[in-house]
């Protein structure tokens, strides 16, 4: 959110523009030569964009603010729409978005009728609230990303008897055992769950034990195995096989409070690492370090190819609410500095002083927007 966003551009009232086509023929070739990952990276990155800003428009109408334009993308516009006082519009560069709210520039000229309903004509209060929208707005996503995704299963799957995968030149190989495989007993011992089967394997290092299993036809079988030991722990012994998993349906109670647990843990390392980067303790620049838009939608297509994008996203909203409070403008956490700054000296702070340190803020910004870049880059290309 920012008075200083640029105007929407090239597409006529009401109406679409050129660019419109191109972002069409863009997202359709992408899709047609197998790169739907990245459309859908880009869509979820726009999507939190997009959440981030209605943030603040609902809080600015709810408070009375005039709000004049509510873009998601930069400009040029691809299509944009007047409704009331507020012009709509997408911008062609999925990359951003803007709530543009009359009053937020330092010293800006307004007609007398909507003084009233400025930004800076309302009390510090309203003002921190609007401001603060945002980022709680990608809290909250980040919470029904969390639902969604824990309900729908996909937290911590549960390992069933049957054998996914053989590891080669095991004795589970050497058994001839398959993938669809079931293992049903040892040495008489019926198992039941997998971690029975892991700690009767573990107990029997090199020792030749009788496995009982069923085939995936279901026909039931009993051999002799010789077991081996664990790589990297020899006390332990080893069979080679890792186990089915099966989707998990909590009930939607126990699936809100992982949620809430789980995004709040998120917070605490989001933190953590911020404290680590200011500290010097993980080089910016290294394989933990910022990651910018390149990095997260590269990393958004890793994540969906795995199954795990919802996870990511989430982070990703997390991430992008906690940024959004640091105290610098144009971040949304500047916004509050200063709000709270002129609450406790009793008056407006200089709007020149405001003005240098948007302009500070801006360069700061855009620099290091190109470095986390150039970043992400390096680690996709393994540059240098």
């Amino acid at each position: 959110m920012s008075g200083q966003r640029p105007a929407a551009a090239d597409a006529g009232p009401g109406g679409a523009s050129p660019w419109g086509l191109l972002l069409l023929v863009a997202t359709v070739a992408l899709v047609a030569t197998g790169h739907w990952t990245l459309v859908v990276a880009v869509l979820g990155l726009a999507l939190l964009i997009f959440i981030h800003e209605l943030g603040h428009f609902i809080a600015a109408k709810a408070f009375g603010m005039r709000v004049e334009r509510f873009y998601i993308g930069f400009p040029p516009a691809v299509v944009r729409r007047r409704w009331g006082e507020t012009e709509y519009g997408v911008g062609v560069i999925p990359l951003g978005g803007f709530c543009r709210i009359s009053g937020m520039t330092p010293d800006e000229k307004l007609p007398d009728d909507v003084l009233p309903r400025a930004y800076s004509s309302k009390p510090v209060w309203q003002r921190n609230v609007t401001i603060a929208a945002g980022p709680v707005m990608n809290f909250v996503a980040a919470v029904v990303i969390m639902f969604v995704f824990v309900q729908g299963g996909g937290y911590q799957p549960r390992p069933t008897l049957t054998i996914a995968e053989v590891v080669k030149g095991t004795p589970a190989a050497a058994a001839g055992l398959v993938a669809g495989d079931r293992l049903v007993s040892g040495d008489g011992v019926v198992f039941r769950t997998w971690n029975q089967t892991t700690d009767f394997f573990a107990s029997h290092p090199h020792d030749t034990v009788r496995l009982g299993y069923r085939t995936a036809a279901g026909i039931p079988r009993t051999l002799p195995v010789r077991l081996t030991t664990r790589p990297g722990e020899p006390g332990k012994g080893f069979l080679g096989v890792s186990p089915r998993t099966v989707p998990v349906y909590p009930a939607p109670w126990r699936a809100a409070g992982l949620a809430v647990t789980e995004t709040a843990r998120v917070v605490g390392a989001t933190f953590q690492g911020l404290w680590l980067l200011v500290t010097g303790k993980i080089n910016p620049a290294g394989p933990e370090g910022a990651t910018g838009p390149v990095g997260i939608i590269s990393a958004s297509q890793t994540a969906e190819h795995q199954g795990l994008y919802p996870l990511l996203l989430a982070l990703v909203s997390v991430n992008l609410g906690i940024v959004n409070l640091l105290p610098f403008l144009p971040f949304d956490g500047g916004h509050i500095f200063f709000n709270v700054v002129e609450a406790v000296r009793g008056r407006r702070v200089d709007p020149r002083v405001l003005e240098r340190a948007i302009v500070i803020g801006v360069v700061v910004l855009v620099t290091l927007f190109f470095l986390v870049t150039y970043n992400d880059l390096q680690r996709i290309f393994h540059i240098g």
